[in-house]
């Protein structure tokens, strides 16, 4: 996303402090301001442990630079901020055509191997089922192609756990055989759960000795990524006793000021008013 200028002159500061509150990291995304990674981990660090850093576009000139990375890992040191990484999500690694799944090794290979001075704690990646044109291709052929590129795309030394797999639009319990094989991790986005009509508690049970990241942001109907305070206070109980229980990253992953900022009240007053009453 290209620099716009000081987001000074758009929004103001957040304004709940979530950095060291909970017993589990909060995160956001790196753009939350119209701006560039510099800028807005300056301004979000003093309100969360961690912060989201998007490399969602996988074509070559859209890579991190080694300046970009050197940059990131200064501002790390200097604003005491943790980071993990979201890989691109335009990409298909179980694509038919091999000249599809190569670039995606590509992309991917080069990103973690680039990172790995950040400490990032995890990687998250979507493993899409495929495009338009390809909808026939069996889902073992399909898992097939998914094993050969992620034995290709792991840089040396890395573990495949540090790679956590999506939840997207399908049942995870397709990709499963392949997150057996390799060993992979699990992110949790609730949001995308609760838009397809997944139970939250059932996948929990299901999938808790895997998941490593939790992505949170409200829904209404078929759009999310909205702020908290657009889950009902059922789903949000939900939600809050989940958090607690797994103690794990939560991404709030709201890509704006407004919804950001109210979502981290939310969570704040949620987890507060839960807490009162006894977890």
């Amino acid at each position: 996303m290209p620099n716009q200028g000081n987001p000074k002159h758009f929004f103001p500061p957040l304004t709940t402090v979530c950095k060291n509150r909970f017993p589990f990291p909060v995160a956001c995304p790196s753009f939350v301001y119209p701006a560039g990674y510099e800028e807005n981990v300056c301004r979000l660090a003093p309100f969360v442990d961690e912060i989201q850093l998007l490399f969602f576009e996988s074509e070559p000139r859209s890579l991190p630079t080694p300046a970009l990375i050197q940059e990131l890992s200064d501002l790390a040191a200097s604003h005491d901020i943790a980071y993990h990484i979201h890989l691109p999500s335009d990409i298909y690694p179980g694509h038919p055509d091999p000249d599809e799944r190569r670039r995606a090794v590509v992309a991917i290979h080069t990103i973690m191997e680039r990172c790995q001075v950040l400490s990032p704690s995890t990687f998250t990646l979507h493993l899409e089922r495929n495009p338009a044109g390809t909808e026939n291709l069996p889902v073992e052929r399909w898992r097939q192609y998914l094993l050969e590129s992620l034995e290709r795309m792991l840089p040396q030394k890395t573990s495949p756990g540090k790679i956590s797999v999506e939840t997207l639009d399908y049942p995870l319990e397709w990709a499963a055989p392949v997150i057996e094989a390799m060993d992979l991790s699990v992110c949790m986005d609730m949001g995308h759960l609760l838009v397809h009509g997944e139970d939250l508690q059932a996948f929990y049970e299901n999938w808790k000795d895997r998941i490593t990241v939790i992505h949170l942001h409200g829904v209404d109907g078929s759009e999310d990524h909205l702020a908290l305070d657009r889950l009902s206070d059922e789903r949000m109980r939900t939600v809050l006793g989940l958090l607690q229980a797994l103690k794990k990253v939560v991404v709030i992953e709201n890509y704006s000021y407004p919804r950001l900022n109210a979502s981290l009240a939310c969570l704040a007053e949620g987890w507060s008013r839960t807490a009162n009453k006894g977890m």
